[in-house]
């Protein structure tokens, strides 16, 4: 038998013979012939429906002789495995009312055949007729049920008989009524519902919501009563319940224990992608393994440093090491234990690998919204403006400032004058001329800010016809002359700005030549004039200055201006991408930029203790100079001459610091929420398993790292069922929750034996050969794993695992 599953398991497990027709079946003359002296017929029926795994379930009765002929033929076709079963004649009580006769099928576990024989005696009495115990005696009540089963011995698997498919009929469980029917499923008397489907998966469907409790695994059987014309079926074909397990009984026992194991019709478990490793070769101290891999998940157990992340990155050529003394370490382990793999993951065949650091660098990176170039990247299709919400706040900030700088100067420009008292006197005027004050250069500042402003708006639109030439292709003729309009617009403009720039240098020539000549005469004039002319033009240059220091101050009591720290920023700030469930938030490192936002990056620049006159001071009148604004700068104090270029540089920087954040959440987080790194996890893998694009191998160190049991329970596990459906998945672990749980198809235990010698075994979770079982292995290998194994062995539902 295969170790792991390579394709699915077909059943049959509700078929009658002769024996019926000494109970349930008196009567139907087509079960003579379904009898241990026909049984070839029955071969020819159920090879050609492809079936693999059946049982004989007459009603209330079993014929051990027919089941034993048939069991001969195991391994003939397709047929590879032969249960025993009998199909049960139940009275159940449905509350206070008249006990309710329904039908339930029980498989009997085929690895102990000595018991097999007392399944007749157990059932029936020594004539042959059934045990009944119920007050008509035509079938057996709840309690007697359970001792005929406690008599027999063997593990069982459950199937209440369904044969309305959803249309309530005599002894179907539904029967019951939909209260009754789902405290009986509770109570372990029904683990899996068996329909006789006309209709198929519609019906199913049908009959599914009948039930009010989820979760109850359906499978479907034939109820053939003539073999001859097998599956005998009223109406057409029946859709056979199909299960991703060996042709066990273990295997039946642990699909009815995860849905995700049965399916109905003609179907595939696995993707049919060729990007996958068939097997695991390698070679320990002499000792060949070939270990066969499923194209679903692998799980790769085992003692503490026995070599199993160096197995994965030998699988990969270690590729993905970045350390050259953890591949020498690699290479020594492999030396000193006599270890070699021979097979090998080509790139082309890989989805993604993540080992240990990996993973908690991508949660890590998810979680700090700082990873720019990570593995989704892809679905982050709209950003946030981040260049027009910096531009706005350098904008703003200088705003701010100009605003600060308005009553600052001032205040510089009173102090000044009031500093200087002029004594009013009456002079003669001086008889020669007096020169007391010379023209102010002119300022070049805003004519130059205009000039380079348009200039870079220049370079900007010519950089955008190239940076953006397929959409203008898109856009058609159109787009490109409104771009050549755009350009030939700002160069009319920068030429407007470079003609009135020559009127501020004929006019600064004018000053220059003026001031130059009153300062030659100025000197002139004072080697030749009296103390007492001299002294005349002194006080008149003296009131000049005055005069100008008044008329400065009421220009710039003129100029002041506040500015209310009341930003709001002119795109949205966060913007969603909506994927799915999944919300990809594109958003400013800073969050919100509102007045909180904007004091907080004041207060980086400006010491604390000065920080709310400061701002105050921006938004209202106030007394603070120059002086007091360069001291209150934090770290190396600004001169007077540049206090406020500074500032504004100081403030521009820290909003140059803002960059695009990316986070993931989901709908029922929302776009605001903050997830935690372990919902991160959690958010992950389930992103994982939607990437249906790109085939290949997953390979996984360790998942489990970084996310708490009940996310793993709630979330994740089914993250890699879905994602198992795509591609093959290489994992390692230490949490029985990802093998057990899980349900992985195959399990490589690696271990050392009593010789010391690394020994590996490997096969599904239902697997057992003469040497071991793999739930046993599960069991001793990973921590916890005994536990985990009892639940998951319980009957469905009757333990929350």
């Amino acid at each position: 038998m295969n170790r792991i599953v390579t394709k699915p398991t077909r059943i049959d497990l509700h078929i009658h013979s002769a024996a019926s027709t000494a109970t349930k079946d008196k009567g139907k003359k087509e079960l003579v012939d379904c009898d241990k002296g026909h049984v070839d017929v029955l071969l020819r029926g159920l090879e050609a429906h492809g079936i693999n795994m059946c049982a004989i379930t007459d009603h209330d009765c079993f014929d051990k002789d027919l089941y034993f002929a048939l069991k001969e033929k195991e391994g003939d076709g397709c047929l590879s495995k032969v249960l025993p079963g009998v199909e049960f004649s139940v009275s159940i009580r449905a509350g206070g009312e008249e006990p309710t006769v329904i039908h339930i099928v029980v498989i009997f576990d085929d690895r102990r055949p000595e018991l097999i024989d007392g399944i007749a005696r157990a059932v029936c009495d020594e004539h042959g007729k059934p045990r009944y115990d119920d007050l008509d005696n035509s079938a057996f009540t709840e309690d007697g049920f359970a001792k005929v089963l406690r008599d027999i011995g063997l593990n069982a698997v459950l199937i209440g008989h369904e044969k309305s498919a959803g249309q309530e009929a005599k002894r179907d469980v539904s029967s019951l009524g939909a209260d009754r029917a789902n405290e009986v499923i509770l109570a372990e008397f029904v683990d899996a519902v068996e329909i006789r489907n006309k209709r198929r998966e519609l019906d199913i469907k049908r009959l599914i919501e009948t039930y009010p409790r989820d979760a109850v695994p359906f499978v479907v059987g034939s109820d053939c009563h003539d073999w001859a014309v097998y599956p005998g079926t009223e109406g057409g074909e029946i859709s056979f319940s199909s299960l991703k397990c060996l042709p066990t009984f273990e295997g039946l026992l642990m699909a009815i224990t995860d849905l995700s194991r049965i399916k109905v019709g003609d179907c595939s478990f696995f993707s049919a992608s060729s990007s996958k490793l068939g097997s695991l070769e390698l070679s320990i101290d002499g000792k060949d393994f070939d270990i066969p891999l499923s194209p679903g998940i692998n799980a790769i157990i085992g003692d503490n440093s026995i070599g199993k992340s160096m197995m994965i990155h030998r699988l990969t050529g270690y590729r993905h090491v970045g350390d050259s003394k953890l591949v020498d370490g690699y290479k020594a382990y492999c030396a000193k234990e006599g270890i070699s793999i021979g097979t090998f993951l080509p790139v082309a065949a890989e989805f993604k690998f993540d080992d240990q650091d990996s993973v908690r660098k991508t949660l890590e990176e998810l979680h700090s919204g700082q990873g720019q170039n990570d593995y989704f990247g892809k679905y982050f299709q709209f950003h946030v403006d981040l260049a027009s919400v910096q531009d706005s706040l350098k904008r703003f900030f200088t705003e701010c400032v100009e605003a600060l700088e308005s009553k600052a100067r001032f205040n510089d420009a009173r102090a000044r004058l009031d500093k200087h008292e002029i004594e009013l006197l009456i002079l003669p005027k001086s008889e020669r001329l007096t020169i007391s004050s010379f023209s102010e250069a002119v300022s070049f500042d805003a004519i130059d800010g205009l000039k380079s402003a348009l200039r870079v708006c220049e370079s900007g639109l010519d950089n955008v016809k190239v940076d953006y030439a397929d959409l203008f292709n898109e856009m058609g003729p159109a787009a490109g002359k409104a771009h050549e309009e755009a350009i030939e617009a700002v160069r009319k403009l920068l030429k407007l700005v470079e003609k009135h720039r020559l009127n501020y240098e004929r006019s600064d020539t004018k000053v220059k030549a003026v001031k130059a000549a009153s300062k030659k005469e100025r000197r002139s004039l004072l080697s030749a004039k009296t103390d007492e002319q001299n002294a005349i033009d002194a006080y008149s240059a003296k009131l000049d200055d005055a005069s100008d220091g008044i008329a400065e101050l009421v220009l710039l009591a003129r100029k002041r201006r506040d500015k209310k720290l009341d930003y709001t920023a002119p795109v949205e700030v966060s913007v969603p991408n909506h994927m799915g469930e999944f919300i990809f938030v594109s958003e400013l490192s800073s969050g919100k930029t509102g007045a909180a936002y904007c004091k907080a990056v004041f207060g980086e620049v400006f010491n604390k203790p000065k920080l709310s006159l400061l701002l105050d001071g921006i938004q209202s009148e106030t007394e603070l100079t120059t002086e007091e604004i360069a001291v209150a700068v934090t770290g190396e104090k600004p001169s007077m001459a540049t206090c406020y270029k500074e500032i504004r540089g100081k403030l521009h920087a820290v909003v140059d610091r803002i960059s695009e954040r990316r986070k993931i959440t989901n709908k029922s987080i929302g776009i605001d929420a903050e997830p935690s790194p372990g919902l991160y996890g959690t958010l992950y893998f389930d992103l994982l398993a939607e990437e249906d694009a790109k085939m290949g191998v997953y390979v996984i160190d360790q998942p489990e790292d970084q996310i708490s049991q009940v996310a793993i329970k709630k979330h994740v596990l089914d993250a890699f069922k879905r994602m198992s459906a795509n591609r093959q998945v290489l994992m390692i672990t230490h949490n029985p929750l990802f093998v057990v749980n899980l349900d992985v198809d195959n399990v490589i235990v690696l271990a050392r034996g009593e010789d010391g010698k690394i020994d590996v075994k490997s096969g599904a979770l239902e697997y057992e050969c003469d040497d071991y079982k793999v739930l046993d292995l599960v069991a001793k290998t990973v921590e916890g794993g005994a536990d985990v194994v009892r639940k998951r062995l319980k009957r469905y539902g009757s333990e929350d695992i």
